[in-house]
């Protein structure tokens, strides 16, 4: 999704410094064993190449991590600095994270307000406020941080509606399917659990292609 120069030459720094946090040192006092597993798994999930470039990746992890308020992404800054990402992207990607919490207005006004408000003028100038921000990030990865922003804080109608636009703005299911499996690291297992099955209900609703191949057939 980038031009920018591959930022893998960091990766080695990287790992290194991921292996220093305080969770890891406590696994690997007690199950060796464990932690190595931990470490492929996390060099897999987060440093290797996979559909995501590594810009992509950080910008995204900064819009996350940011929603979900998450402290310890601190140091996600720092390797976003190192990927070559200039601070008018990064501030673009944190100010996303805190655009896409607005969409919980909608969902206010579309729960209690429905038949005083007209929700799609609401929802027309929270699109418009998420489009101020983003700044210099491609219109397409926009949309794909704003799926996973929504998955972590499980808004169905966030993600509908934004798989839909990233569908539209030509994501792949892959790309799509690698933002959410960062809510392993962020949230949980159980909120990316939720996040798969919102797909797969949009899917069936011919908002967007389906997660993999026979999501949409009825179960047996």
């Amino acid at each position: 999704m980038s031009h920018d120069p591959d930022p893998k030459a960091n990766v080695d720094a990287w790992s290194k410094q991921s292996q220093q946090l305080s969770y890891r040192r406590m696994m690997g006092a007690t199950d060796p064993e464990v932690l190595e597993a931990w470490n492929e798994f996390y060099r897999r999930l987060i440093l290797s190449d996979r559909s995501l470039d590594a810009i992509s990746s950080e910008l995204l992890l900064l819009s996350l991590l940011t929603t979900t308020r998450e402290a310890h992404g601190r140091i996600h800054v720092g390797r976003a600095r190192d990927a070559g990402i200039d601070d008018d992207r990064i501030a673009s990607a944190i100010a996303l994270g805190g655009a896409f919490d607005a969409l919980s207005t909608y969902d206010f006004i579309i729960d209690n307000w429905r038949d005083e408000l007209d929700g799609g003028r609401v929802l027309e100038l929270y699109l418009a406020g998420v489009e101020r921000v983003r700044g210099a990030i491609d219109p397409k990865l926009c949309e794909i941080m704003a799926v996973a922003c929504h998955a972590a804080k499980r808004r169905p109608r966030g993600l509908r509606l934004h798989l839909g636009r990233a569908f539209a703005a030509g994501a792949t299911v892959a790309e799509v399917s690698e933002a959410l499996s960062f809510l392993i690291m962020v949230c949980s297992l159980p909120t990316l659990t939720d996040a798969a099955i919102g797909w797969t209900a949009a899917a069936r609703d011919s908002l967007c292609p389906p997660p993999y191949d026979d999501a949409t057939e009825p179960k047996p």
